[in-house]
């Protein structure tokens, strides 16, 4: 059966294409008959995963980091095509915490084994208003409400420097010293916190953004999603709790609230936007958000002592 490669060629510092070029030939000798396709822009990236799905290839691997893989999964989720993941990108999460390895020829080794397994992803929707018809969308990393959009924000504005763990430091550091925590309501597992919070996640991935260990006992196969809730504190805490989400210990904060469910609703007296898979989006809150157990079908290492070893690495490095 036919596999589809997309290749985003902005991903990875405009240099996607250039590094999978060389691996061009394996990749055909593994799986055969393959049709090579290069995205226009993000919605593309979803429509050529979509078009495969419903011509029953067998496989789309994705050329990308997270963002290129959102708008791939918004295209594959609840259909029988898997999804595989060529970590060609800036931040590369999902691929991690399927086993997938950071450097590409152990990846590529990882995605020819051919081994398939069902994740969770994530679902948001808006909650009808007057204001417009609901939206839906798919996560496969993270969802972001608060100092999020205006940090990507930053981020997407930079001109200098490339996309990495130094500029996203850059921009969250700016974004502390200037975001107000914003007044929300989060419903959970039957309870409600009603507070000002400075930054909420909910995941399915232990990290995002290239290795930001946001909550680092997330499973991609539990049925649930993973709550985060940081809540505004004096600035130098603030800054200590930012530092220590690279290895996890901010779970240990008190101030920070951990949990696990699967349903999320956030609501606000002002729409506050929200972020998927370190994309900015245009949907705000009120929001729904409910785990989809087992509903996409991804290529990955096997869920062993490999998959530990391999995620372990993807994260430290």
């Amino acid at each position: 059966m036919k596999t589809r490669v997309i290749i985003n060629p902005t991903a990875g510092a405009k240099r996607a294409r250039e590094r999978l070029s060389k691996h061009r030939s394996k990749l055909e000798r593994a799986f055969g008959d393959i049709e090579w396709r290069e995205s226009l822009n993000a919605e593309h990236v979803t429509t050529l995963a979509h078009e495969a799905a419903i011509r029953g290839y067998e496989r789309v691997l994705v050329a990308g980091g997270d963002g290129t893989v959102h708008y791939a999964v918004n295209g594959l989720a609840g259909t029988q095509t898997a999804l595989g993941i060529i970590p060609v990108g800036t931040g590369n999460d999902v691929a991690a915490a399927v086993g997938i390895p950071k450097n590409l020829d152990a990846a590529i080794n990882t995605l020819i084994g051919n081994h398939v397994r069902a994740i969770d992803l994530g679902e948001v929707r808006s909650v009808p208003s007057s204001k417009g018809p609901p939206q839906k969308r798919i996560f496969c990393c993270v969802l972001g409400v608060g100092m999020d959009t205006p940090a990507l924000k930053r981020i997407n504005a930079a001109k200098i420097l490339r996309r990495g763990r130094l500029l996203y430091s850059l921009a969250a550091l700016k974004t502390i010293l200037n975001y107000k925590a914003q007044p929300m309501r989060i419903h959970f597992n039957d309870q409600i916190i009603e507070s000002k919070v400075f930054f909420a996640a909910v995941t399915n991935t232990q990290s995002y953004a290239g290795g930001m260990k946001i909550c680092p006992q997330a499973k991609v196969n539990d049925g649930l999603l993973d709550l985060c809730i940081i809540p505004p504190m004096p600035l130098f805490q603030l800054l200590r709790s930012f530092t220590q989400v690279f290895n996890g210990q901010h779970v240990k904060r008190p101030e920070i609230t951990l949990a696990q469910s699967a349903k999320t609703r956030f609501d606000s007296d002002s729409p506050i936007p929200i972020t998927l898979d370190g994309e900015l989006t245009n949907i705000q809150t009120p929001i729904e958000i409910r785990a989809l157990p087992a509903s996409l079908r991804v290529l990955g290492a096997p869920v062993t002592t490999t998959l530990t070893r391999n995620l372990a690495h993807a994260l430290k490095n």
